[in-house]
C-alpha cells in the first residue's frame, strides 16, 4: 500500500468517526460544564419518587434521548424512564442505591443517593381518607339538592351571580378531593386501591355536579 493511499484511508475513518460522534451527540453538548440531580432523597417500599436533572449552562444544549438514568441496584430502586428530563424511582425493597444521570457521548455525569425505606402501614390513614371522601360526597348531594332549589334570578348579573357562588362550593369541596389524590396517587396496595376507587368515585360525581350546574343556568355562564 502506498504511503497516499494510508493516509486516504485513515482520513476516511477519522471522518467516519466524527460522523458517528455528531450523530449520537449535539455539537452544543460540548458547551456543558455540568449536570446535577435534585428531588427527594427517600421513598418507600412500593412507592414512587420523582428526580429532576439541572444542566449547567444551559438544559436546552442536550437532547432527552441523550440523557440516561441508571440505578447501581434495580433490585432495591428501579429506575422507570430511562432517558429524558426527568426520571421516577420506585422503590422496590430496603437499602440504598446510587442513581446516576449521565450525558451520553460525554464523561458529563451525576450521582445520587436514595434511600429505600420499608413501606406504611396505611390502613388507618385509608380509613381516614375515605371517611372524608364520604363527607366530601354527602357535602356535593347537598349542593345538588340547592342547585335543583334555586330559582333563577330576574337579572343576568344576578344569575351570574348565584351561578358563581355555587361553583364556587363545588371549587372548595373539589380542591379538598385533589389533596387526597395527591397523596394516594404514587401509594401502591390494597389500601390504597380502596381509597382510589372512593376517589374515581367522588371525583366522577364533581364532574357530574357541575355539568347539572350548566344545565340548570342553560350554560349561560361557561
Amino acid at each position: 500500500m502506498t504511503r497516499k493511499k494510508l493516509f486516504a484511508g485513515i482520513a476516511t475513518a477519522l471522518a467516519t468517526a466524527a460522523m458517528a460522534v455528531c450523530i449520537a451527540l449535539p455539537a452544543q453538548a460540548a458547551s456543558v460544564k455540568k449536570i446535577v440531580i435534585e428531588g427527594a432523597k427517600t421513598v418507600r417500599v412500593g412507592e414512587t419518587i420523582e428526580l429532576d436533572k439541572e444542566i449547567y449552562p444551559d438544559d436546552e444544549l442536550v437532547i432527552d434521548s441523550n440523557i440516561v438514568w441508571t440505578s447501581s441496584k434495580p433490585s432495591e430502586a428501579k429506575v422507570l424512564v430511562k432517558n429524558g428530563d426527568d426520571t421516577r424511582i420506585i422503590g422496590k425493597k430496603v437499602g440504598t442505591a446510587t442513581i446516576t444521570v449521565r450525558i451520553k457521548g460525554t464523561n458529563i455525569k451525576a450521582t445520587y443517593k436514595v434511600k429505600v425505606k420499608k413501606a406504611l402501614t396505611y390502613s388507618k390513614a385509608a380509613k381516614k381518607a375515605i371517611k372524608k371522601l364520604k363527607n366530601y360526597k354527602a357535602q356535593l348531594k347537598s349542593l345538588k339538592t340547592t342547585i335543583n332549589n334555586t330559582k333563577l334570578a330576574s337579572t343576568t348579573a344576578e344569575r351570574r351571580a348565584q351561578y358563581k357562588k355555587l361553583e364556587n362550593k363545588i371549587d372548595a369541596i373539589d380542591n379538598k378531593i385533589d389533596v387526597i389524590d395527591d397523596t394516594w396517587e404514587h401509594r401502591t396496595g390494597t389500601n390504597a386501591r380502596k381509597v382510589k376507587n372512593k376517589l374515581y368515585n367522588v371525583e366522577n360525581y364533581v364532574d357530574t355536579l357541575e355539568d347539572y350546574l350548566e344545565a340548570h343556568f342553560n350554560y349561560e355562564f361557561d
